[in-house]
C-alpha cells in the first residue's frame, strides 16, 4: 500500500533524527505538464484565486495564455490525464480589445463552482467588470454562456464558498487607491450584494501617507463559511525615498508591512485579532493603530502573504520580505502565540514577489510550497516582471512553525524559472492537499509551461 505524505514526512524526521543529515531529498516528482502556451501571469499570484476547481472526478483549470486569452482543460482524476485545452473566448471575440488582453496580465481568469454544480470563471477583470461566463451543464467545461455583471470595476477576484451555500467574490474597486469589496451571492450568481470593506486612502487622510496610500490583500474563509479572514500588505502610490535602501523604489518594491483583520459575515462587522470592532471602511489611521502585524522597517512586502487556518480558525502566514537588498528576499512564518505575533524565518528567496502556498496537515505540521533560488540577477523584463525562482520547493515544520526544514524539491525542470504555487479548490470547500499548480519558462522573451502536481498515491 503507497505511505500517505504524512507517514513519508514522519518517517524523513526519523532518519534525520538518527543519521543527523537532515531532510532527506527525491521524493519522486509527479508534476504533470499541462500547458505551454503561457503568458506572463499566466498562473496567477495569491491575490487572485482559484485558478483550478475539482468537481467530482474532475479538476478544471484555466490559465492566461501568451496573447492574453483565457484557456481551460479539464484533468481526469481516475487516468491522470488532459483534455485539449479550450480558448474561452471563442464567439466573443468581437466584444473584446485584443491588444488590451495582450498587454495587461490582471486579465487572467479564476474558476469556481456554484452550489448547483456549474462552472463559472470571470476574467478581462482590471477596473473593468470582466466577463463572468457559466457552463451550460454542470460539472461541464465544454461550454459557456455569459452570466450576470456584479460590478463595474474589478480587479483581483477572489472567490469562496461561504455559509448557507452563498458565493463570495473579494475584488479591488477601481485603481492602486481604489478600496476592496466583497459581493455575495445566494442565487448561484444570478444577483449579488456588494459591501466595502477597505480604503486606506478614506477620508479622513490622517494617517502615514494616507493620501496615497493603497494595499494588496489575501483572504480565507473559516470551515463553518462565517468569517472572511483578511490579510493584507500597503501599497505607497507615490514616491517616498527608502531610508533603509537610500533609493525611491519603484511600483511594485514600494509595498511594505503586513496586516489582519477578518469580518463576521453574517453581521457585516469586521474586528482585529484581538477582537476589537473596527470601522469601516479600514482606513491607513485604524489600519496602523489597530491591525499591524508586521512593521517590516522599509523592507518589502510586495505581493502578500498565503493564508493558512488551523482547526481553531486562527491564521497563520506565509510570506517573502527583502533583506540586503530591496530584492534579495527570505520567507517568514508568521504566527500569533499568547497575544503577540511571532516571526519565525524559512529560507531565502531572489525576489520579494515569490509565491508561497501554506498548507496544514492532520498531525499538525506545517507544508510551505515555495519558489526559491539563489545567486543570479533577476532581469525584470517581459516574462521575469514580477521574479521567479530556480526550484520549487516543499518545507516542513512540526513544531507549529518555530522551525523549519526543505523536505523535498520539486522541480519538474532544472533550468526554468518558476513562479506562482496555486492550490486546487475542492468545490470551494477548501483546497485538495494533494494538488498544486505552478507554472515555468526559459527566458523573458519565452512562453510559460504550466505543471499539476498529483501527489495523490498511485
Amino acid at each position: 500500500m503507497p505511505l500517505s505524505r504524512q507517514t513519508k514526512i514522519s518517517l524523513l524526521f526519523v532518519s534525520a533524527t538518527i543519521f543527523g543529515l537532515g531532510l532527506l531529498r527525491g521524493e519522486e516528482r509527479q508534476a504533470i505538464p499541462f500547458a505551454n502556451n503561457g503568458g506572463l501571469k499566466m498562473l496567477y499570484d495569491n491575490r487572485m484565486y482559484p485558478q483550478a476547481v475539482a468537481v467530482g472526478e474532475s479538476v478544471h483549470i484555466v490559465w492566461r495564455g501568451a496573447e492574453g486569452f483565457p484557456y481551460c482543460a479539464t484533468y481526469d482524476l481516475r487516468t491522470r490525464r488532459f483534455s485539449d485545452p479550450q480558448m474561452l473566448l471563442a464567439g466573443l471575440e468581437d466584444q473584446i480589445d485584443a491588444k488590451k488582453y495582450k498587454s495587461d496580465h490582471h486579465f487572467a481568469p479564476v474558476i469556481w463552482t456554484d452550489p448547483k454544480g456549474y462552472l463559472h470563471t470571470l476574467f478581462g477583470c482590471h477596473r473593468t467588470p470582466g466577463i463572468h461566463l457559466v457552463s451550460d451543464k454542470p460539472g461541464n467545461a465544454e461550454h459557456w454562456s455569459r452570466a450576470p455583471d456584479f460590478s463595474e470595476s474589478i480587479s483581483y477576484p477572489k472567490v469562496h464558498r461561504i455559509y448557507d451555500d452563498k458565493t463570495l467574490v473579494y475584488s479591488r474597486y477601481s485603481g492602486h487607491l481604489g478600496f476592496w469589496q466583497y459581493h455575495i451571492s445566494d442565487d448561484g450568481g444570478r444577483g449579488w450584494k456588494g459591501h466595502s470593506l477597505i480604503n486606506l486612502a478614506a477620508d479622513p487622510q490622517d494617517g502615514a501617507h494616507a493620501a496615497y496610500a493603497g494595499s494588496y490583500n489575501t483572504t480565507a474563509v473559516s470551515a463553518d463559511g462565517k468569517r472572511l479572514h483578511v490579510a493584507f500588505i500597503w501599497k505607497v502610490e507615490d514616491p517616498v525615498f527608502n531610508k533603509r535602501y537610500q533609493a525611491y523604489l519603484h511600483d511594485h518594491t514600494q509595498r511594505y508591512n503586513l496586516y489582519y483583520l477578518y469580518v463576521d459575515l453574517p453581521t457585516g462587522k469586521a474586528f482585529n485579532a484581538d477582537g476589537v470592532e473596527l470601522e469601516l471602511p479600514l482606513r491607513k489611521k485604524t489600519a496602523d493603530k489597530n491591525c499591524l502585524v508586521w512593521d517590516t522597517d522599509e523592507r518589502v512586502a510586495a505581493v502578500g502573504p498565503s493564508i493558512c487556518l488551523d482547526d481553531q480558525d486562527r491564521p497563520h502566514f506565509v510570506l517573502p520580505v527583502s533583506e540586503e537588498s530591496p530584492l534579495d528576499s527570505r520567507f517568514s512564518f508568521v504566527s500569533r502565540k499568547d497575544g503577540a505575533w511571532l516571526k519565525s524565518p524559512i529560507t531565502k528567496t531572489l525576489h520579494p514577489f515569490n509565491a508561497s502556498h501554506l498548507e496544514l496537515d492532520e498531525n499538525g505540521g506545517f507544508h510551505a510550497y515555495l519558489v526559491v533560488g539563489s545567486g543570479e540577477k533577476v532581469v525584470e523584463e517581459k516574462m521575469d516582471e514580477y521574479g521567479w525562482g530556480q526550484r520549487v520547493e516543499e518545507w516542513v515544520s512540526s513544531d507549529g512553525g518555530a522551525n523549519w526544514s526543505l523536505f523535498r524539491d520539486l522541480t519538474p525542470e532544472p533550468g526554468l524559472r518558476y513562479q506562482n504555487v496555486q492550490f486546487v479548490s475542492d468545490d470551494l470547500e477548501g483546497g485538495l492537499k494533494d494538488l498544486l499548480l505552478f507554472y515555468g519558462w526559459e527566458g523573458p522573451e519565452s512562453k510559460g509551461a504550466a505543471y499539476l502536481l498529483d501527489d495523490r498515491p498511485r
